[in-house]
């Protein structure tokens, strides 16, 4: 049986291999032919998975260059899934773009497809309860020197040297936008989902430093006081109204 399973998997992704057809018992059609239906389902439906977890990806090159792409992906091994939950896949496809040659003036393509993963994660994270805005105000009262403050488990940072903001809104809105300036201009994302809606909050670079220093588990004040080092105007009060107005914080202690 084992045999079996290792030639299946062979021939699905292998076209040249056909290690799997002596297995197959012959009838009216021929053993190839049934076993191809069963090789272009797994090779659909996983191109398929692709194409809902990064539908920008889709919409940006076009369907038949977007496909090409997920069975390039799909065909090395190393991109397989590795859980039966294909929720759980996707993750290297964003940094499998970044290698293909015949996209690479697409520079963006990759942080595209990196924001979609992250809204991908931040969807299937577990549910939680937002901190309640009372306990913190007593926490910062009471313990304000060593209070650490915990994001939810549905919030993602990142950060990229491209315009994103406006290339997903040209995605999302392509009737408003002709066309786009490609902008070398870093942009900094906030991702997390409120009321089951995953939302990207656009954000300045000292409030999303700020949020990267909360993230690496710095203490309330220490992460006030790298920003006054690099910014003596950060103010506190408007990046912790952010934090309680988007239910981004989950803990605190």
């Amino acid at each position: 049986m084992k045999q079996i399973q290792n030639d299946f998997y062979a021939s699905v992704f292998d076209r040249k291999n056909c290690a799997i057809i002596p297995h197959i018992r012959k009838n009216q059609i021929a053993p190839e032919l049934r076993f191809s239906v069963y090789r272009n389902t797994i090779m659909q439906n996983l191109a398929k998975a692709l194409e809902i977890t990064f539908p920008s990806v889709w919409k940006l090159v076009g369907q038949e260059c977007a496909n090409s792409l997920a069975f390039a992906f799909i065909r090395k091994e190393i991109n397989l899934p590795e859980t039966g939950c294909l929720d759980d896949w996707g993750g290297k496809f964003p940094g499998f773009l970044q290698t293909v040659n015949a996209i690479a003036s697409l520079v963006y393509l990759k942080d595209i497809a990196q924001i979609e993963w992250l809204k991908h994660l931040s969807y299937c994270a577990a549910n939680y309860r937002p901190l309640n805005p009372v306990f913190l105000q007593n926490m910062l009262d009471s313990r304000l020197e060593k209070l650490r403050l915990r994001f939810n488990p549905t919030v993602f940072l990142y950060s990229s040297p491209f315009f994103l903001k406006e290339i997903l809104e040209l995605v999302e809105h392509p009737t408003e936008k002709e066309d786009i300036a490609l902008q070398v201009e870093p942009c900094y994302a906030v991702i997390s989902r409120q009321h089951h809606q995953v939302l990207i909050h656009w954000v300045s670079q000292d409030l999303f430093d700020f949020l990267n220093y909360i993230k690496k588990r710095c203490t309330l004040t220490q992460s006030y006081e790298y920003m006054l080092q690099v910014n003596p105007t950060f103010d506190l009060i408007p990046a912790l109204h952010f934090l309680i107005k988007n239910e981004l914080l989950w803990k605190c202690g």
